[in-house]
């Protein structure tokens, strides 16, 4: 079960991030709203850092997990 819910973070933060890009185009495009202009090359590294942190949090509560009996 531990497992399961582990897998499942990955894709939560994923669909999170889609939700927040689809958000942010609807507001913007759409709905007409003035929100402030992304610049990409600030948002991708930022994605990519979450990504290995996320990487790192599951690898460290995994090894911390096999100890335990």
């Amino acid at each position: 079960m531990r497992t399961r819910e582990r897998s499942g973070l990955g894709a939560l933060v994923l669909g999170l991030i889609i939700i927040g890009v689809g958000v942010y185009y609807l507001l913007t495009k759409t709905l007409g709203f003035d929100l402030p202009d992304l610049d990409w090359d600030l948002v991708w590294p930022v994605l990519v850092i979450g990504l290995g942190l996320a990487i790192v949090y599951r690898a460290m509560s995994h090894r911390v997990g096999s100890d335990q009996p």
